[in-house]
């Protein structure tokens, strides 16, 4: 693997619990990485251990089969050869596009520095732009230009904090395919950190959850919303609540039984056979709204999304479920609709009562 965390455990003086405890993650040649997590569960940290600013006092970081951290080695940051792409951009305002991307290209002669920026320029979309200063520019630009002065001196690896917080909701979700799209035509190993899953998945070939200093899951973005392995993890990805379900064994196998119907083909999804009793996962797109059922829930609080509403909605024996419905369905709130299940990924964890 070309980036490997070996066991990191990263501890700040007088806190009574390490920032990082014993994250372990691999990313291939190529691939990229996003660590999503509530704040304070050490992302930033883990991302500023890779970087060199941060020492790691437990673990081993390798990059490329080169170890730069572990027991008596540690590579200074600004031998690691790591880009970095910060939130606030970081441009020189005084500098124009061409000299803010050409900054790190110091050893090279003019004539290959202004060819490589050249190349950046292009690379990001920003032809032309070379003789403006950062103020001339929009943010998505500015961060554009930012990316093309982090892979100008043709980093092993690039690091992005939260690289799109400070832009609106709509530039954001646009930029991120932008980005993933210019990271795979310069084959760029990269790991970045965000709060927004959205973005997250919209660039993660691989995507870690972190909480607590731990790092819950590491997979694809469709096993962490379908196959989650923690309880954190199903709950904190998209969109769903815990409905309780209990054991039933029938002439063709397992299956559990739910306030909203069976569910079957569940054999490869129950994490412990001896008890009788788990808690099920309903994501809001395993609820289908359907006025033929014989299943109701009465509508509790509703959100117009443009496209749908997601609906809170109640069953007649208490618990609370959550659906995406198409929005021409607008129900008021008091409401009863009829609800099935159609969940073709059954994700269950052990009851918690």
């Amino acid at each position: 693997m070309f980036l490997d965390l070996q066991n990191i455990t990263v501890r700040y003086p007088q806190t009574s619990s390490p920032a990082v405890n014993a994250v372990s993650l691999q990313l291939a040649a190529g691939e990229i990485g996003v660590l999503i997590g509530p704040s304070g569960s050490g992302k930033t940290t883990l991302l500023r251990s890779i970087a060199g600013l941060e020492q790691p006092q437990v673990g081993n970081i390798l990059l490329d089969q080169t170890l730069l951290d572990g027991p008596n080695v540690r590579i200074a940051a600004e031998q690691r050869r790591i880009g970095m792409v910060f939130q606030d951009f970081a441009l020189f305002p005084h500098l124009t596009i061409e000299d803010n991307i050409g900054f790190g290209l110091r050893d090279l002669a003019r004539p290959q520095k202004k060819l490589r920026v050249a190349e950046m320029l292009e690379l990001v979309g920003l032809i032309g732009s070379h003789d403006k200063y950062p103020h001339q520019l929009s943010g998505g630009q500015q961060q554009r230009v930012a990316l093309a002065r982090a892979l100008a001196p043709q980093p092993r690896l690039l690091l992005l904090d939260e690289p799109f917080s400070s832009l609106d909701i709509e530039l954001r979700e646009r930029l991120a395919y932008d980005v993933r799209q210019i990271l795979k035509q310069a084959n760029i190993t990269a790991l970045m950190v965000t709060h927004d899953q959205l973005e997250a998945f919209a660039i993660g070939d691989v995507v870690g959850v972190m909480h607590a200093g731990q790092l819950e899951q590491w997979a694809a973005p469709y096993a962490l919303y379908h196959r989650p392995t923690s309880r954190f993890v199903a709950d904190f990805i998209g969109h769903g609540v815990f409905v309780p379900g209990r054991l039933v064994k029938t002439a063709n196998g397992l299956m559990v039984s739910t306030a909203l119907g069976e569910l079957h083909d569940v054999n490869d999804t129950l994490p412990d056979y001896s008890t009788q009793y788990f808690d099920v996962l309903l994501r809001s797109d395993d609820i289908v709204h359907d006025d033929e059922s014989r299943f109701k829930a009465t509508v509790v609080r509703k959100t117009f999304r443009g496209a749908d509403f997601l609906y809170t909605l109640r069953l007649e024996d208490g618990p609370e479920v959550l659906a995406l419905v198409p929005s021409h369905h607008d129900h008021a709130i008091g409401e009863a609709i009829g609800i099935r299940l159609d969940v073709s990924h059954v994700v269950t964890f052990p009851a918690t009562s």
